[in-house]
């Protein structure tokens, strides 16, 4: 989940727009759509003009009666379609867990005294198939504890089509929160299966329990009434000795003698952000700069570094996180214990298999600080004298006493070690390779 207007998505928009509702019996079976490739502002300005939306279908523009379930390809988003309630729109979606995308009112809102609107949820991962389609659909249901009874049934249905607003009247609210599925992953699960096989009716069901159990993961009970008892910055300081707090894969070890300590091939480590002038802090992460998936992506490296971390001890992490890099200030969304939780649990689920693009480092070496304490010598002094040591050590690694020095040099460069003409000579000579044979073969 993140918030960000730089999002563009494929919507089918009718050609016809309206200021009224579309007449079922003379308007609606004529309507024709086309995709468009638009933002959220762009779809939002849509519907105020009074165009009607659909998701994607197998051919480019079709009509309402090419507009079936068979013929459903995917759709970036969920429609939720508040109808006749009690509740008004704002109130609806200040209450709501998991904010949409957007929402507006209907031409009927107001009628009767009820209320009746949309609740958008764009989606970065494409749905596939109907049956996604109508499980995300209870799936956001369920996350916002919202009654099935709230909404049109046919908001199910993937094939559904909705009408804009250009009746004068719309109210519209834009939040840009994008969601992945992932964020879902607690509560998705294949209703349709179930109602099928333990003959749960969802069109029946009036109240919506929350799935997740908070004591059904943690280890350490005390660690667990303590996390959400406490302060964060309590919790932190009372687990310190407990949880380990390991930020790169561990280095190996080397004796005060040896200048530098090489990075192995699958190190990987926490990237921290850095500005001159920071008091020799890193930059907290503000809001609108992917703070939930900086996280995300944070437990899943912490689990690269130590597969065998536990529950505890990758939530004690996340909250460290979020104390001293993230930042809450003035944000829209404030990121909570609760946040946490559940970045923990997705990350703790998450394929480590998609995370090997994380391992590796563009830097070889690290200066070994003992060396610097032993001999005196700054790192920079030290540095110099380790990228000496292992070029000339890559050096050595390639070089053939049958080959030119222009020969070994499009060798090395070839395996990515660029020496220039005159370091291969002071090589040669402080090797004791003065002469070799031009011609050798």
């Amino acid at each position: 989940m993140e918030i960000t207007d730089d999002y563009k998505f494929w919507v089918s928009l009718s050609h016809q727009k309206f200021d009224h509702k579309p007449d079922r019996e003379t308007e609606v079976g004529k309507l024709r759509f086309s995709r468009i490739y638009t933002d959220v502002d762009g779809f939002a300005e849509a519907l105020t003009k009074g165009y009607c939306y659909t998701p994607i279908f197998n051919s480019a523009t079709f009509t309402m009666s090419d507009k079936t379930d068979r013929n459903f390809n995917y759709s970036s988003f969920v429609s939720l379609d508040i109808d006749h309630t009690d509740v008004d729109m704002n109130t609806m979606v200040d209450g709501l867990s998991y904010k949409p995308t957007l929402s507006y009112t209907s031409c009927s809102n107001g009628l009767d005294g009820k209320f009746s609107y949309r609740l958008i949820y764009c989606f970065a991962d494409k749905i596939n198939g109907t049956s996604e389609y109508s499980n995300y659909v209870s799936t956001l249901l369920e996350a916002n504890q919202i009654s099935i009874d709230d909404i049109d049934k046919r908001s199910l249905k993937a094939s559904q089509y909705y009408n804009g607003n250009g009746c004068g009247n719309i109210d519209i609210k834009v939040s840009n929160i994008i969601y992945n599925k992932i964020d879902f992953i607690d509560y998705y699960k294949d209703y349709n299966t179930i109602n099928n096989n333990e003959s749960i009716n969802l069109t029946n069901n009036t109240t919506h329990p929350t799935i997740i159990s908070y004591n059904d993961t943690f280890e350490n009970k005390q660690f667990e009434d303590d996390y959400w008892n406490m302060r964060m910055e309590d919790v932190l300081v009372k687990y310190l000795d407990v949880y380990p707090n390991l930020e790169h894969t561990p280095l190996p070890d080397v004796d005060d003698d040896t200048p530098f300590i090489k990075f192995p091939s699958d190190y990987v480590e926490i990237k921290r952000y850095w500005k001159v002038g920071n008091n020799g802090r890193a930059v907290k992460i503000k809001d609108g700069y992917h703070r939930r998936k900086n996280l995300f992506i944070n437990g899943v490296i912490r689990r690269l570094i130590n597969p065998s971390i536990s529950f505890d001890n990758l939530v004690y992490n996340l909250l460290f996180e979020l104390v001293n890099y993230i930042s809450n200030y003035n944000a829209e969304y404030t990121i909570d214990k609760k946040d946490i939780f559940h970045i923990a649990r997705n990350a703790m689920k998450a394929d480590l298999t998609r995370g090997e693009g994380l391992k590796g480092t563009d830097r070889r070496f690290m200066v070994n600080p003992r060396y610097c304490e032993k001999y005196g010598r700054n790192k920079k002094q030290v540095r110099n004298m380790a990228c000496k040591m292992l070029r000339d050590e890559g050096i050595g690694e390639l070089y053939d006493c049958s080959k030119t020095d222009k020969e070994n040099l499009e060798i090395m460069k070839d395996n990515g070690l660029d020496v220039s003409l005159i370091t291969l000579k002071r090589w040669r000579k402080e090797n004791g390779i003065n002469k070799y044979k031009k011609n050798a073969s």
